[in-house]
């Protein structure tokens, strides 16, 4: 419990800043380091940057987000715990985010400047929320989601993940070139070319019109100084 304490990262994404800076005095003396984002496209630039271990997401903008942040979140980074925050939500919107792998829910008081949060209680959820098992990242079945989580991955060198969900995507459309295009880059950005022109052949194989192949392919015989690029592949 200490060791979590006093070196964990706690991102808090919500839209209001006073609830921010609430939380953050909160959760501060306790040793943890806090960052705040007002909406998912800060907080996903802060995810980039920089290890978190817990995020304690405003619930109106993970519904906010086409899709939903929640299930993108644990797909990019399976090791952070998520705890949802909300000030009215039904008990089985609660129940769905637990399923998709939030660790807990915290009730944000009505009219919290007269009856605000209680200092303990938010600690407590955070502490206990840490010291359990990260979920495990819950999967979509879309084909093109799960090219472009890899493909975030693999922008932030995250190479397992990025694999992990390019298996996935194969699963779902093995017919597909953009799988074998992006294993290519990631292999020959590890520094394996001749295995990368293999799999760029054989996603032209698949598709003989796929550019993105076709062009990558061109690149690594071509230009052997060029790096990959993991924007080359939708």
């Amino acid at each position: 419990m200490e060791s979590a304490m006093t070196s964990a990262t706690i991102l808090i994404v919500y839209h209001e800043k006073a609830t921010r800076l609430i939380l953050t005095n909160f959760l501060q003396p306790e040793g943890y380091r806090i960052c705040g984002a007002a909406n998912w496209e800060a907080a996903f630039e802060q995810l980039q940057h920089q290890a978190i271990d817990l995020v304690i997401l405003d619930f109106a903008i993970a519904q906010q987000v086409e899709g939903g942040c929640l299930g993108k979140l644990l797909s990019l980074y399976p090791s952070i715990r998520v705890v949802m925050i909300c000030d009215h939500c039904s008990l089985e919107e609660a129940v769905d985010a637990m399923k998709q792998g939030a660790v807990d829910f915290i009730h944000e008081p009505h009219d919290y400047f007269q009856r605000p949060f209680e200092p303990d209680h938010i600690r407590t959820v955070v502490a206990e929320a840490l010291n359990r098992s990260p979920a495990a990242g819950v999967l979509t079945d879309d084909f093109n989601e799960l090219i472009e989580l890899a493909r975030q991955c693999a922008r932030q060198k995250d190479f397992d993940q990025a694999r992990k969900l390019i298996g996935e995507a194969m699963k779902q459309a093995p017919e597909r070139p953009e799988s074998l295009t992006l294993l290519g880059l990631i292999t020959e950005y590890l520094g394996d070319r001749l295995e990368a022109l293999k799999l760029y052949r054989a996603a032209l194989g698949l598709d003989p019109t796929y550019q993105p192949a076709d062009m990558n392919l061109e690149r690594a015989t071509t230009n052997l100084k060029a790096r990959p690029r993991f924007d080359d592949v939708l």
